[in-house]
């Protein structure tokens, strides 16, 4: 048992402000509450890269940068940015971060009393886990996703033994931990599975910041929201990749301009599925469909606030029937319907908010007539369905509630008072 009076937590994480997405915004919204929490916080992440795969002027051409935020501790380093490609590419980005934030954490970070490696990506969990050795500091694995499971349902990895080898690699990494931290239920049994004993492993779900996402009227923060008249309009922001099963969206999206359907669809955000997106779209001439670039976080609460709903899609694998994305809840707190196309946790939270509706991923026939069911209610009952979400959000997915459950995991694995 210690006698220090501010726990040193370390927080490695390849992705942190000012990137967007909802693992940044994870990381951000914690350590900045913990800070304030009389906690000494450094972050060891990455230069800034995201969405648009360079690296800013003021990073650039350096190795390692060190700043403060929010009173948080900042340690960047050099990684292989990559402005689009493949599989290669990605490990390429992945894989050089962990190095050179492996050598960083080394020169810079420590002494520390706990140390969380956090994924995706997954190559931070062996930096974090070579840093336990070499500082006998206590790891907590923070696990957003289960990349092994994802990697195997998306045919990413066929060959049988190479299946086998890295499922052994994970559970290796699995009980070299000192604790776990998973984002939901059904990832906690498939930990629990892989021989983990249950008091070592704790959800601590993605959330939302009810003073970042709340109900209103803003002005549209891109141009394509304007102008649409008496058009239904059903938004989607984040990221085009393969597991997002945009496919699913640009099928409704026919399927409704066919019909002559007031519902139009705009699309924002980037990935490595966008080029795909747009030429599928371009050959499909969908007349009622805009994509436009990503924008920045503090005008995702604008974005919403300007669409009649907002759209999670997820692809139909099985893996994705544990996840609960991050967009569920920011949607929810400004008060939105929200149309998911997914199935698991997704439909689940829908159901119990009584927020939107889910229909089975990849049925873009189930989604045009879920948007078209939405589109014809009267404009007071979409209020209601929004209003259900905001209040479902602040009593279960509050962020400050949940960096307190985490805060609390951190000092007991570090062994500090209460």
């Amino acid at each position: 048992m210690t006698d220090r009076a501010r726990l040193r937590i370390g927080y490695l994480v390849q992705q942190f402000v000012p990137e967007i997405g909802a693992g940044p915004a994870r990381a951000a919204e914690m350590t900045k509450r913990w800070a304030a929490a009389g906690a000494d916080v450094t972050v060891i992440t990455a230069m800034p890269n995201r969405p648009h795969g360079r690296i800013p002027p003021p990073y650039r051409g350096k190795l390692f940068s060190s700043e403060t935020w929010e009173g948080v501790r900042v340690l960047r380093s050099w990684l292989f940015a990559r402005p689009g490609g493949g599989l290669g590419l990605t490990l390429l980005n992945n894989t050089s971060f962990a190095l050179t934030a492996l050598v960083n954490a080394l020169r810079r970070a420590g002494p520390l009393d706990v140390l969380i490696a956090s994924s995706p990506p997954y190559f931070p969990l062996f930096a974090g886990a070579i840093l336990r050795e070499l500082w006998d500091t206590p790891l907590v694995l923070e696990l957003r996703d289960l990349w092994p499971e994802y990697l195997i349902d998306m045919q990413v990895l066929r060959a049988r033994p190479l299946q086998e080898a890295v499922l052994a690699v994970d559970r290796a990494l699995l009980r070299r931990a000192d604790h776990i931290v998973v984002v939901t239920e059904p990832f906690r049994d498939r930990i629990l599975a892989k021989g983990i004993p249950p008091e070592r492993c704790t959800v601590v779900s993605n959330g939302v910041d009810p003073e970042q996402y709340f109900p209103g009227t803003v002005p549209a923060p891109i141009p394509e929201l304007n102008g649409h008249g008496t058009k239904f309009v059903a938004g989607y922001l984040g990221n085009f990749g393969a597991g997002q099963g945009l496919g699913v969206v640009l099928d409704a999206a026919k399927r409704l301009a066919e019909e002559g359907s007031d519902v139009s669809f705009v699309l924002a955000g980037d990935g490595t599925e966008l080029a795909k997106v747009r030429a599928t779209t371009a050959a499909l001439g969908l007349p009622n469909l805009t994509i436009t670039p990503a924008i920045p976080k503090a005008a995702t609460r604008a974005f919403y606030l300007n669409c009649d709903c907002c759209l999670v899609p997820l692809a139909p694998i099985p893996v994705f029937a544990d996840v609960l994305p991050s967009k569920c809840f920011e949607i929810m707190a400004c008060g939105r319907p929200v149309i998911a196309s997914a199935a698991g946790q997704v439909a689940l939270l829908l159901r119990e908010s009584g927020a939107g509706w889910a229909v089975p991923p990849g049925d873009g026939a189930a989604l045009a007539g879920a948007l078209a069911r939405l589109a014809r209610l009267p404009p007071e009952e979409r209020a209601a369905m929004g209003a259900r979400g905001t209040h479902y959000v602040s009593r279960h997915f509050h962020r400050g509630v949940l960096a307190a459950r985490y805060l609390r995991v951190l000092r007991a694995v570090a062994g500090f008072p209460e």
